[in-house]
């Protein structure tokens, strides 16, 4: 598939926080950097979406909800009862 030009405006603060995740993961661009939060977020709504849930565990080993800010349809679980 052919890439497509896009252009964006972001503000200093975000660009700067673009810069920081290119230096933190070393990715060659900020342009990589974009891509790979794309695919990332994308993943995660597709996992939401279909009911998961995820959670981090602190290092004294307390486990906690991790919270995403992405709205998207869950699917309700398929529950059925067994004899």
């Amino acid at each position: 598939m052919a890439a497509k030009r896009l252009t964006l405006a972001f503000p200093e603060r975000t660009i700067n926080r673009l810069e920081e995740l290119k230096e933190l993961t070393s990715a060659s661009s900020i342009t990589d950097v974009v891509r790979e939060a794309i695919m990332t977020y994308e993943s995660v709504a597709k996992h939401i979406g279909n009911g998961m849930t995820f959670y981090a565990q602190r290092p004294n080993g307390e486990r906690i909800e991790v919270e995403f800010m992405i709205d998207v349809p869950r699917v309700e679980p398929d529950i059925r009862l067994v004899k």
